[in-house]
Formats: structure tokens, sequence, C-alpha cells
């Protein structure tokens, strides 16, 4: 093997510098690897790996060169010395698998992404108290100093990059610094021996060379010492070394003995311990198991009391359950149901599924049922969206459509109040017995047993999944109250002689509670259905809520108060008094001034940092408000649940009249309120009745942003109502009063209330139907944003917003329909789509022209509006935001078959799944029979529905829970889109998910350097090898995973969302 200059090979080159630089590093480490198992990195000829075989347990060379490798495999042969032909990259030894690993000039033979990838590996092989030793040289002494480059070094280092490099993968790094020193020495001609008079004191750091130790712990590396000098020339340095490894072995063997002389000796005095340790071992065990039969005891006490009360609800559904199947199976029965079926048959024959036949009956039906709603529907624009639906759409689509705008329409039914009225108010009561409650229920009471007694009967049977328990703060009743403790099991009872009043009773019972939330409850009330459930729901989500209330409603029903507002005289605001509780403007989460305290609850560190109701307000009144202000003074926010419902009998507690009895005190301490916060009543609160709009939530300092959409946004349905319901989503956490449009202002609750929980007023309803124009002129002034989202929604609108507020008006398409429509037309040639495409550029143009922000998801749209408006503020913003949770990943041998998703209420989606099952499925199942094609997704018409077989599962709607498990079951997404604009939500949401994607050129379109996450294919026997290919590729799989994650983070989070529109939308 020839010298090149790139690797060492001794007794082949006159040069006795290199060599004792060379045989120095090894040397030194031999007492470190002793009896270790060892990585030697890029070996080169050998050498060093055979000196350290001498030592080890056992060596691994490694080296780039097979010509090098197997040159060293010949001349060095040992059994616990193996060499092989591998890449610093790609280490080929299992994880935690090394004591030591050296390397000796190696990395600055190689690029800086090699340079990373190495110690990447190093640490993954290297054992837990494993350590690293490398060497390079110092690139100021070796090159900057004489001048000189090594041809053969890609990229050396200064010394604080070499240590800085280290530092990012080891916390422990020790420099040790290898040179030709000077040294005078007087030697004899008959002896060899060598007296040193004068150590060095000081490191040397001006040396060619640099030594890393590197460690996770610093005791590791303080157990290494490199530091070594060669004076002789005749090599005594080695001889020396083998002797120092020899003297350890004995040194070994000695502390050997040692250690069995000292375990003898303490094999005696554990024999004398051994009894008196055993009894007293005996004796805390027997407490131990005591103390720990005693607390299981305790524990099932409680858990039977609550299996108990779990039964007992069981049982009640299970009859209700019953029931509703006796009355189903008598139904199915029953010869009108066999009437109906017959009738069905009938009309299925002359009016088929998906005609125009059925489609026209099917209204003509509907408007002689409902004349009124049906009628109002009818206008130009409707009818111009209707007939160009039925020229394009399926009319099974198109009768969905239909179906889904009227039940839309329909007007919504109140929830029913339930009330509490017991025959016997002495009928037992158990309540949960707990020794850790999450709340505390204080119930302060005057006598009126009947009230208490439906109170806790109402909290019993509607309160469930939350620990509780109840506090019944007895102000020395003189009723029926008295006898509390023989009615109600597992309540706390305070009385204790003193008749305090009603904010005394409050501070003193609260000192019993144990609760992390203190609640405290009028017992003139019957509390709803899960009423404290949401209570807890929203306080344990946001850490900055200090006091939470519920909604107060009469027993008629009507609403008694949705968070009050103060003035700035104190006068105050029970808000919505008398009106319609289901109203919108009732029912979202708002900060609030303050909350009546028949119903709130506090953080108990909160109220015990507050020190209670202020007993400036004895006996009542004003104390909820007070605490409000004092929760808001700490930093706190004051915030109404709508979703807690309680039934509040106002006046029992302490009547009406404010001339007389405890009502009195209202007037005087109104006074002593203004006194206490007369400078924030005059600073932070409006004169009486002016800017309600403001007043009711708070949102004063807030600018106000109006989005509207089609309807409210069904997340979990279709990516566009995903879209805007992230958008609502950023514009809360933004810091924005957010108001919602729904175009059909239909009170879809579960998608409603999930808008209204996030703090969204969400306008909805008959009313607001009719005269959603008044509110936007009755609050124009007051609207900093509207966001208008989709071309046909967003032209009934611009006109008249841009006419009766002065807002900035941002317009987001979605996509440029006309392309789409233009691109299915080039697909389909049908002329209908091709006029239906020019009607729809005409109205995109319209709004662009009129908009003050354009919004479209990818620079594709974007560039297509530059074309014909240049000067246009348009940009491109991220269709999805994404947080930051981490993705679990399902391994790639646990996962199996092909998902696409998608709703099938947008045409291109039904033409991608028939094309790929026509065209490309085929050829797939040839390669892989048992593989399962998974077409998730709702509203599927019954060409898709008809797909269904063994190898192709057609689930319809699913759940985001159940749509998460698909993405973690199926090994690879198709996307195989022929048409369509804008950025693909099921594209999107694929790479979040960090699995491998196959699609076309228009299902990635919009998307930055979308190559680097998918695998892109037009071709039917291209897109279908690609899926093959892909779905055994374990190796794809993982650098999918490592791809996805950060390109998501670079151009879906919020953080670039903010980043994009800041300039246009300031909170």
């Amino acid at each position: 093997m020839k010298f090149t200059g790139e690797r060492f090979i001794p007794d082949m080159l006159d040069n006795h510098e290199l060599e004792v630089e060379h045989m120095q590093r090894y040397m030194s480490v031999l007492p470190v690897i002793k009896d270790k198992v060892v990585l030697d990195a890029a070996c080169g000829e050998g050498y060093g790996s055979s000196m350290m075989a001498e030592y080890a347990d056992r060596v691994y060379g490694i080296d780039s060169s097979e010509e090098v490798i197997e040159h060293a495999t010949s001349k060095y042969s040992r059994g616990n010395l193996f060499f092989q032909t591998a890449s610093i990259e790609a280490i080929p030894l299992a994880d935690n698998s090394v004591d030591v690993v050296v390397s000796f000039e190696t990395i600055e033979h190689v690029k800086q992404d090699i340079q990373h990838t190495f110690l990447t590996e190093v640490k993954r092989v290297l054992k837990e108290d494993g350590v690293f030793i490398i060497s390079t040289p110092d690139k100021r002494v070796y090159s900057d100093i004489p001048g000189y480059k090594n041809e053969f070094h890609v990229r050396e280092f200064y010394q604080d990059e070499f240590e800085s490099f280290l530092k990012r993968y080891f916390p422990v790094v020790d420099l040790y610094y290898q040179g030709f020193q000077v040294h005078p020495v007087i030697t004899a001609p008959n002896t060899a021996e060598l007296t040193v008079l004068q150590t060095q004191e000081k490191q040397i750091k001006e040396a060619k060379y640099m030594i890393a130790v590197c460690s996770h712990d610093t005791h590791l590396n303080r157990s290494v010492n490199l530091g070594t000098a060669i004076l002789d020339p005749e090599q005594n340095y080695e001889k020396l070394t083998s002797r120092i490894v020899s003297l350890q072995d004995e040194v070994e063997e000695r502390n050997h003995h040692l250690h069995y002389l000292d375990n003898e000796i303490a094999i005696r005095d554990q024999q004398i311990a051994s009894l008196v340790e055993k009894a007293e071992h005996d004796r805390l065990t027997s407490q131990a198991l005591l103390k720990s039969y005693e607390e299981q005891i305790e524990k099932y006490k409680d858990g039977k009391i609550q299996l108990e009360t779990e039964l007992h609800n069981k049982r009640g559904h299970i009859e209700l359950l019953l029931e509703q199947e006796r009355i189903l199976h008598n139904i199915t029965g029953s010869w009108e149901w066999r009437l109906v079926k017959k009738f069905h048959k009938i009309r299925d024959r002359f009016f088929p599924r998906g005609t125009k036949r059925r489609l026209f009956t099917k209204l003509a039906l509907k408007t002689i049922k409902n004349p009124r709603l049906m009628i109002g529907r009818i206008n130009s624009h409707n009818l111009k969206v209707f007939l160009r639906h039925l020229k394009t759409n399926e009319i099974t689509m198109l009768e969905n459509k239909v179906q889904n705008q009227i039940t839309m329409y329909s007007p919504s039914e109140r929830p029913e109040v339930k009330l509490i009225e017991p025959v016997d108010v002495q009928e037992k009561i158990i309540l949960p017995k707990l020794d850790h409650p999450l709340v505390s229920i204080v119930i302060p009471v005057y006598n009126k047993w009947e009230y208490t007694y439906s109170c806790l009967r109402s909290i019993l049977e509607h309160t469930q999944n939350v620990a509780y328990e109840v506090i019944l703060a007895d102000d020395m009743s003189s009723d029926e109250t008295v006898n509390a403790a023989s009615i109600v099991e597992n309540m706390k009872i305070v009385r204790d002689g003193v008749n305090r009043g009603f904010l005394l009773n409050c501070n003193n019972a609260a000192k019993y509670a144990s609760g992390t939330y203190l609640l405290f409850l009028n017992n003139d009330t019957n509390v709803q259905p899960d009423w404290l459930k949401y209570l807890v729901d929203l306080i344990e989500r946001d850490e900055t809520i200090g006091m939470v209330g519920s909604k107060l409603i009469y027993g008629d029903g009507r609403l008694q108060e949705a968070g009050g507002i103060i003035w700035n005289d104190a006068s105050g605001w029970n808000y919505g008094r008398l009106d319609d509780p289901e109203k919108p403007e009732y029912n979202y989460v708002k900060e609030v001034d303050y909350i009546s305290g028949a119903s709130i609850m506090i953080r108990t560190s909160l109220w015990s940092e507050i020190g209670g109701f202020d007993e400036r307000y004895v006996p009542a009144y004003y104390e909820d408000s007070d605490l409000a202000f004092e929760v808001r003074k700490r930093g706190y926010k004051v915030v109404y649940q709508p979703k807690s419902v309680v039934v509040h009998f106002e006046g029992v507690s302490h009547g009406t009249d404010t001339n007389s009895g405890i009502k009195s005190y209202q007037v005087r301490n109104k006074e002593e309120f203004v006194e206490k916060w007369k400078e924030v009543l005059e600073n932070r609160h409006f004169p009486n009745a002016e800017h309600v709009f403001w007043a009711r939530d708070r949102s004063r300092d807030k600018k106000t942003i109006v989005v509207i959409d089609h309807y409210v946004p069904q997340y979990d349905k279709d990516a566009g109502s995903r879209t805007t319901y992230q958008y609502l989503k950023l514009f809360v956490e933004m810091g924005l009063n957010v108001k919602f449009i729904g175009d059909n202002f239909y009170k879809d609750e579960r998608y409603c209330s999930k808008l209204e929980q996030l703090g969204i007023e969400v306008l909805y309803g008959d009313w607001y139907l009719r005269q959603y124009k008044e509110w936007i002129k009755t609050h124009g002034q007051k609207i900093d944003y509207v966001y208008l989202n989709r071309p046909h929604i967003s032209i009934k609108y611009i006109d008249f917003i841009k006419k009766h507020t002065n807002a900035r008006i941002l317009y987001y398409g979605h996509d440029l329909h006309y392309l789409r429509e233009s691109r299915e037309y080039e697909l389909t040639k049908n002329p209908a789509l091709l006029a239906s495409s020019h009607e729809w550029k005409k109205i995109e143009h319209e709004l662009i022209e009129k908009a003050d922000v354009i919004y479209y998801p990818s620079y594709v749209e974007i560039n297509e509006v530059k074309k014909y408006f240049p000067h246009s503020h348009a940009k491109a913003i991220p269709a999805y935001i994404f947080d930051q949770k981490k993705v679990e990943a399902t391994g790639f041998e646990q996962r199996k078959h092909l998902l696409f998703v998608g709703g099938f209420g947008h045409k291109p989606n039904i033409d991608a799944v028939l094309w790929f099952v026509k065209e490309i499925f085929p050829l797939i199942v040839a390669k892989i029979p048992d593989i399962i094609f998974y077409v998730v997704g709702s509203n599927p018409p019954p060409e898709i529905q008809g797909l269904q077989s063994s190898n192709i599962k057609v689930t319809g709607f699913v759940t985001d829970e159940e749509l998460e498990h698909y993405y973690h079951k199926c090994r690879v997404v198709v996307v195989p889109l022929r048409y369509g604009a804008g950025v693909k939500g099921k594209v999107v949401e694929a790479i979040y998910y960090q699995i491998p994607i196959v699609t076309t050129s228009i299902g990635a379109e919009g998307l930055p350097d979308a190559e680097q996450v998918l695998t892109i294919e037009d071709d039917v026997a291209k897109f279908a090898e690609a899926v093959v290919r892909i779905y055994d590729d374990a190796l794809w799989y993982q650098e999918m995973l490592k791809r996805t994650k950060s390109y998501i983070q670079e151009n879906f989070s919020s953080e670039t969302v903010i980043g994009v529109i800041s300039d246009d939308i300031k909170p």
C-alpha cells in the first residue's frame, strides 16, 4: 500500500516527528480503553486499532477505503479486532454498544454537514457512560501561521470553533494540546536514566494539534488523563506505557484482595446488626402496611359511593333506552310502518333518486308545508345560484345542498328548564363523599329550607364528572334547616351559634373549603345539567381567568343576567334581563365587569390572596362586584360562561325592596363601592347606558373584526370550513373582538357552540336574518375589520359594508372559482362550465377591485390576480394553521393500506376518486393484492358509495378523532386531483400527520417547495408505480417524518400567518 500523504503508514516515511505524533495519540489512550469495547473511526492502515486491541476487550476499525481495510485485515490479525469498510456517516454498529470512540485526524477531511452527521452517529453508538476522544489540527497554528495548505483537508477548526462544535453534542468537553516542545537534557553515555528537575506548570496551548475528551458526565472526563510526553528517541515511552498498564493490573489484583478482606469484615458486621435491622424493618413494614390498608379502605369507600351514584345514573339511562327501544319496536311492527315502507317504494319508482323530478317534487312539497320559509328564500341571487348548480352539479349533490339550506333556516328550539319541585323535603339526599374535591360549593342559608332542599337535589341530579363537596353555611336558621344533617349525607354544615349576616357567613364558611376552586351558590337556585363542568372546563383551560360565573335565568325561562355591566357611576346592569336567553349576544364566553354572586366560582388561592369578600359591605350587596374588581386588580380576568345555566328565584334570599330589610344596604354600599374604586370607574367604565357594544364584553381596548362566511364552519367536514375556523381561532388569540356572520344565520349547535366557547359572538336566528343590515349600521363605527369569505357570499355584503362602516375590508377567496371551473371544462367540455367560469370571473374581479386587501392561499392565485390587477394589495396566506402539538407518528410496520380524505360536496374530489379507482388502483392491486383503499369524507354520492368492495372501503363522514386514527394506521395518502385551484387542505393535513403522499401537479399546486414533502405524478402508470415503491420503503417513511415536521412549522404555523397579515390586521 503506497503512502499518498492522506494517511500515516508506519515504516514507510522517514519523518520521525509525524510518526511520534500519530503513535503518541494512540499510546495516550491505552489506559483509557483497557477492557473496553472501542470504535476506531477512520482507522486508516490499522496500526492504531491493532495497538488498542492489545488492551481492549474488542476493537472495531472502520474506514471508507476498501484498499485500506483489505490491507489492515491482512496485516493485523487478532481475535478481538474487526475491520470493516464503512462511512463515518453511517456507522455499522448498534445503538449504545460502544464504550470508547476514538477518531484521530479525521474530521478535518470531510464537509460540514458530514461533520455533524458523524457526531450524531457517535452519540448514537456510545453507551450512556461512554467517552469520545477526537483530535484535529488547530487551524491557526497548523495552517494560518506557517501559511500552509493541506490539500486533503476540507474544513479545519480554530480552537474556539472546535470546542463550540463538540459542545453541541456533548455537555462536557476537555481539551488537550499536542506538539513538539524544546527541553534541555543532560545525558550520560552509560545510562538512559533522567531526572526531571522542573515540570511545566502551564498547559501548552500553542500546539499544532487539539485532542478533545467528550462525555455526558464531568466525573467520566476526570477519570481520563491524556497528558503525556515522549523524551527519548528509543521509544521508551511505549515500554513505560506497557509497564503502567501492567502495574494497573497488579494494583487491580491487590485491590481485589483488599476488597475481599473488606467484604469478610463487612459480613461479620452485618451478622451482628442483622437481627436488630430485621426487627426494625418488620416494625416499619407493619406500620406501612397498616397505613396502606387504611388508605385503601377509605379509597374503596369513596369509590363505592361514586360507583353507586354512577350505577344509579346508568340504570336511569338504561330504562330510558329500553323505553325508546320498546317505542321503536312498536312503530316498526305497526301497519302504519309497513304502509310507509310501501309508500317509499312507490315514491322511489316514480321519483328516483338523483333525478330532477325528485328534486322539484321535494321543493313543491316543502313550499306547501312552509310557504313563508320557502318563498322568503326566493330572490334573484338564490335563483341564479340554483340554476348554475342545476346545469353543472350532479342532482344528488344539488338536492343535498338545498336540503341543508332549508334545514338551516328552521327555527331552533329553546332548551327545557329543569326545575326540582320536591314533594317531600325530608327525603334522604346522599351526596358524593370525596377526600379531595376539585370544587367546594358554599351555599349560604338562613331559613327557606324548601328552596335549599330543591337546590341540593338539583346539584345531585345535574352535577356529573366533577369532584365536588357541598358546604352548607347555616347562619343560625330556625326552620327545618336545623335538621339538615339528618336529611343530607356527606355535606359539611357550618353552624356555630353566631348569626353573622350574608357576607360574613360566606367568609366564615369558605375557611372549611378544601377544593381547588371555591363556588358560591345561592340557596334559591336550581342548577341545570352540566352547569359545574362548563365552569371548570373554562377556568382550567385558561390560567389567566380568576373567576367565572353562570348564566342566570328565571323559572319561566326568561333571562335574568348574562354577566353584569358596571357604569362609571357604579350603577349596574344585569345584561339581558327579561330577554330571550338563547339570543346570540348572551351565548358566547366573554369578559364581564362582574357576575352576580348567585353562582360564581373563584380560584381558592386567589380568594385567600384577596382575603374574601370585603367586610366594608357587611351585611350584603356590592360584595360580588367588588370581588370582580379585586380579581382584575391582580391581573386575572372575570369571565361569563353561558353554558353553565342556573335558575335563580331572585328576591327569595334578600327580597326586592331597597327601602327595607337587608336590601336597604344596597344603596349605602354603592357609595362605599364608588369611594373604593373611584379612579377605576372614571378611567375604565363608560357613562350609564353608553357604548353597550363594548361594555357588555369589556372590548373597548380591542379592535373588532366581523368574519362572514356561508355558514358556521363545519371544520371537520370540508377544507374551506377548516380554514375559516382556524383563522377565527387565530383572530381570538391575536386579541381581537371577533364576531361571526353565517350567511344562512342558522345555529348549527355543535359548531356554533365551539365558536362561542372561543369567545366569538355568532349572529344567528330569524331576527338577524332579517335585521343584520340594521345591526351593521348600528355598530358600523365600532367595526374595524371585515373579513369576507368566498365570492358568492362576499358579493352580497361588500357594497353595504363599504357604505355603512369605515372598516378595512379583507377578502379571502379560498380559491379562484373561475380558474377551477375552466379547468373542469378542459376535462369535460361541458359548455355550462365555461359559461359558469365567465360568471365567476366577473364576480371575483369585482370583489378584487372593491376589497382593501385580497388574500388567496397560494401564489398561483396571486399571480393570476396580478395579471389583471397589478396594483392590487393581494397576498398569499397559509390556507391552514397547525398548532405545535406533537404528532406521535405510528411505526412503519404498524401501518397498512391507502387513504383518501375529502368532502364530496366538492366535485373535484368525486372525479379524483373515480379516476383513481378506474385507472390507477387496479395497477396497485396487481402488485399488492391485499391492499385496501379507504375513502374518507362526508356526503359521498351514490357513484362513490357504489365503489365499496373488499379492497375499497367508503366510510362517509368521520369525526376528527376517527380521521386521526386513519392517518395513524394507513401507510400512504393519495390525492389524485385532476382539476381544482388553490392549496388543497387534504394535502396540507396529510403533511401535518407526517405520512407519505402521492399526488398530482394539481394536488401540489400552490405549495412552496412541494417536492420536498410530496411525490408528484400526473401519469397513470407513474402514479401507480410511485405508490407501490413508497408503500414498501421504510427509509422513505423515516425521511418524511423529518421533512414534514419542519415544513409545517415553516409554512403553516400561526407565527407564519401572523407574519403575513400583521400589516393588514393590527389588534
